[in-house]
């Protein structure tokens, strides 16, 4: 299913994770989601843009383990949503050992 980025945006807050664009403060509770934008591409038709496609980076970031991102998973399959597999890349933020379970969806405008 093709959405736009508010449609994404609103299917993510339906998971019941806060979600904030490009960064987090500093104040927030794991788990929540961090999206960000990562690049566009084109569907053109005899030389004319029809449709640009932007892709975005949509982390759950958690101190805890892969299943605080299911919430986000159960609303992407429940509206149809065209998701990467998530993977996870531990690091430390603010002396907290974290996760940050990482997937793309591609949007429509």
């Amino acid at each position: 299913m093709q959405i736009s980025l508010q449609q994404l945006r609103d299917i993510m807050k339906e998971s019941g994770i806060p979600v904030h664009r490009d960064g987090a403060p500093t104040t927030a509770e794991y788990p929540y989601i961090v999206y960000e934008y990562v690049n566009e591409t084109h569907k053109r038709v005899s030389n004319k843009v029809i449709k640009s496609l932007p892709l975005y980076q949509i982390a759950v970031i958690t101190a805890g383990t892969e299943s605080d991102y299911e919430p986000l998973k159960e609303v992407f399959n429940k509206y149809g949503v065209s998701y990467d597999m998530f993977f996870g890349i531990p690091f430390d933020e603010n002396d907290d050992t974290i996760t940050q379970f990482i997937t793309n969806v591609r949007c429509v405008q």
